[in-house]
């Protein structure tokens, strides 16, 4: 009876957890859609009722430039909501030159700074919500634009599909091109497409959503108790929201170029840092579940882990003969190192396949992420240098 060595069991079984890591990568992948594959959609009055609620606090030299681009949408049934956060600006100022320029899309409310001086954007979000006359809501940011005029229609086009929750892609641009900002933009890119795949994978649902470009339905929202559940966080309320009330199979990632926005970072590093550590702490709120879902590819990539440790193990195991005591002499015996075991070759394939099927899987990977890049691409139409230079 021929005894196996355990080098090449060790070998075996990295062999094995390699296939398992590579079977869970590419069940999890879903290619993003190319532009082409967008049908024609014509707007009418029977189109869902849409209203895109703007919250903005000291924001009016970006304002403006919201109000104007998302009143040029070509769609008949919207109307523009804006949540004044107790701003100290000129944005109400702003607010009533929007009103007469755009009498029959504009509305506005408020909500004045009166919890001990502390701004709460969930707060102000249930207002705008509660405020909007429509059936459907579009949470918008001040620093996010549409790119395209047709981008309310997009987002009908999703909604008379069967969706109740809709997330869009942001397309993040920085002041300049510093590495902190080239590195956020990296980020929130990757992020997303993480939640595009988890979102498509098996119709499931978001595993975090932008809190702008947001798009859910009003009545949804107060039957679910609104974001009463994290009254607590001053921001980014959106995220526990959207993952704990999204109904698996209704909800869609816009990722076509007419349903993206274009938002742009903050000006200085310190803001953005800021902003992480609120979104940290957003999703320590989340569910155990949501957040195993959210490290899915960290813990496959583990798998993959262990799989180079039994393989480093196996080849150490043989080229190294272990001591065993009087019980193991013959499994001692065969792993001694020698030119005529005849599991040296076996050996030797299994290693060079292991490498061979991890170099061609991380190739694969990485053509296929640039691929999702390119059909994600759309020409930005903002500077952020012009952006902020009207604040300064």
């Amino acid at each position: 009876m021929i005894q196996l060595p355990v080098s090449l069991i060790l070998l075996g079984v990295a062999f094995l957890l390699l296939i398992i890591y590579i079977i869970l990568h590419w069940v999890s992948y879903v290619s993003i859609p190319s532009p082409e594959t967008k049908t024609p959609y014509t707007p009418s009055k029977s189109s869902p009722s849409i209203s895109v609620v703007i919250i903005t606090h000291d924001s009016d030299y970006m304002l403006k430039r919201v109000i104007d681009r998302v009143a040029q949408q070509d769609f008949p049934n919207y109307e523009i909501l804006i949540v004044n956060n107790a701003s100290t600006d000129n944005t109400s100022d702003i607010i009533k030159r929007a009103s007469i320029d755009y009498p029959s899309l504009i509305r506005h409310t408020y909500l004045p700074q009166s919890l001990n001086g502390i701004l709460h954007m969930s707060m102000a979000t249930t207002l705008g919500v509660r405020a909007a006359r429509n059936e459907w809501v579009v949470l918008l940011k001040p620093s996010s634009i549409p790119k395209s005029s047709l981008w309310l229609s997009s987002i009908a086009q999703a909604i008379e599909t069967g969706a109740s929750l809709c997330v869009g892609y942001n397309d993040y641009y920085g002041y300049d091109s510093s590495h902190w900002v080239k590195h956020a933009i990296k980020n929130r890119k990757k992020q997303q497409i993480l939640n595009f795949r988890a979102i498509n994978r098996g119709q499931r649902k978001p595993i975090e959503v932008e809190g702008s470009n947001l798009v859910f339905r009003k009545r949804d929202f107060f039957n679910n108790g609104g974001i009463g559940k994290w009254l607590s966080l001053k921001n980014f309320h959106e995220i526990p929201y959207a993952t704990t009330y999204s109904t698996s199979g209704e909800t869609v990632f816009l990722s076509l170029p007419d349903s993206q926005v274009e938002t742009s970072l903050p000006p200085i590093q310190e803001l953005w840092d800021s902003d992480c550590k609120l979104i940290s702490k957003t999703i320590s709120k989340l569910s155990f579940r949501i957040k195993l879902r959210r490290n899915y590819y960290t813990l496959i990539t583990t798998i993959y882990f262990v799989a180079l440790f039994f393989l480093v193990g196996g080849i150490y195991t043989y080229t190294t003969p272990l001591d065993f005591d009087n019980s193991n002499k013959l499994i001692d015996q065969s792993l001694n190192l020698a030119p005529n075991i005849p599991f040296t070759l076996p050996i030797l394939i299994l290693s060079f396949i292991f490498v061979i099927i991890s170099l061609i899987h991380y190739i694969c990977i990485l053509h296929f992420n640039h691929r999702d890049q390119i059909r994600l691409y759309s020409p930005l139409t903002s500077d952020a240098k012009e952006i902020y230079s009207v604040q300064d």
